[in-house]
């Protein structure tokens, strides 16, 4: 057993794998992102999983002496305030490398939001990549990857279809955790 799987049974976490062996290049989205501690056992996770995954944050975040340690943990600097293309920027980094696995909170915050951003689409549907279902589930103790989800086309019907993936997700603090009443039905 690796270190991080011991790391995760000890603190009572169970690590799951839907889907078998982890693509060399696809986008993990987690949902239900309400606390920082999300990022600590997703990191514990995909070190479980054998994955070096990478997130984009604000440029800001990178000053010293942290720069070094989130380039190392896999961060990629985004400048927020200069026009640029992002969504092109990323998948020119899918495109130039053997193996890349992108991480987005498509909720862009832990705070409770309505939408989620459509940023992991657009980037999943240009760089031509799978999209896979990453959950932190608290309630079940629950850390890894779901399954995964090929986009259709359509980004509003494509999240919906995601979020129904999410409903008995536990979120850390689920007053921050919204999912439209539609996920539900049916």
């Amino acid at each position: 057993m690796k270190l991080a799987e011991r790391l995760l049974n000890i603190f009572g976490w169970e690590l799951i794998n839907g889907i078998g062996e982890i693509p060399n290049k696809a986008i993990m989205i987690g949902a239900g992102h309400t606390s920082n501690w999300d990022f600590l056992w997703s990191s514990v996770a995909y070190s479980a999983l054998g994955v070096k995954a990478h997130f984009l944050i604000k440029k800001e975040a990178f000053f010293f002496p942290f720069a070094g340690l989130l380039r190392k943990l896999g961060g990629i600097p985004v400048e927020r305030r200069r026009k640029s293309n992002i969504v092109q920027d990323v998948v020119d980094e899918f495109n130039k490398r053997d193996k890349f696995i992108l991480s987005i909170a498509p909720e862009g915050t832990r705070n409770k939001v309505k939408t989620w951003k459509d940023g992991y689409h657009r980037i999943g549907k240009a760089a031509n990549v799978p999209i896979l279902i990453g959950v932190f589930d608290y309630k079940a103790k629950q850390v890894g990857v779901k399954c995964a989800y090929n986009l259709q086309g359509d980004a509003k019907l494509d999240t919906l279809e995601i979020m129904k993936l999410y409903k008995d997700v536990g979120a850390k603090y689920p007053e921050n955790f919204y999912l439209p009443p539609e996920v539900f039905e049916s």
